[in-house]
């Protein structure tokens, strides 16, 4: 399902708005001093997940570009959409993609120091060297069944895009608030009522 826009608009209004001077410059207010999050998308902390989640073409927009981020509005969106959507999902994780089901033999030669440096060399996975042909320390001359396969990392789910969700995860937890970090704590119901606005002019 896409990412609502209406929401990030609503998000976008409730953060500055145009009356405030930061409409100009950091319209959805990732950037500010102190704020952690910027961290995320500029050099991130967690690769794996921002390589899945986030398109390429973005890159450019958000690796090391903080200033940018800080001062031009088209770069600040793209770096709050981003981390929104890096809160919003799950703990990455990795599947096994069979790139065929023909089962091959591989015979071990001098050299080969175990399952993962065998997959590397056959195109296949350690985990489906051990699948096909259990634990067992290897010999040269010994023949080891395989598929090939490869690794393929993937986002398991996602927390719904509620507003009180969104308040958790990109302006702050009500229950974890820290002195000097005590966040909006009507952030949600603000977004739920800019929310209605958006889709009653779009209803017009």
């Amino acid at each position: 399902k896409p990412l609502d826009w209406k929401l990030i608009k609503a998000m976008i209004w409730t953060e500055t708005g145009a009356a405030v001077t930061a409409w100009k410059t950091r319209p959805i207010q990732i950037g500010n001093t102190g704020d952690e999050g910027i961290k995320e998308v500029v050099i991130p902390a967690r690769p794996r997940k921002y390589n899945i989640i986030i398109p390429k073409t973005w890159n450019t927009y958000l690796i090391n570009k903080t200033d940018l981020i800080r001062s031009n509005p088209e770069y600040n969106i793209r770096a709050g959409i981003a981390l929104l959507m890096i809160k919003m999902s799950e703990t990455e994780k990795d599947k096994i993609v069979y790139d065929n089901e023909n089962e091959d033999t591989y015979e071990v030669v001098e050299g080969d120091r175990g399952y993962s440096s065998i997959a590397k060399k056959i195109g296949t996975t350690q985990s489906v060297l051990t699948k096909l042909n259990g634990v067992k320390v290897i010999h040269p001359g010994d023949k080891l069944k395989y598929k090939k396969a490869h690794l393929e990392q993937y986002i398991p789910g996602w927390l719904l895009f509620t507003p009180e969700n969104i308040q958790k995860q990109y302006n702050i937890d009500p229950t974890k608030a820290q002195p000097g970090h005590r966040g909006d704590h009507t952030y949600a119901d603000k977004i739920r009522f800019t929310y209605a606005l958006i889709v009653a002019d779009e209803s017009k």
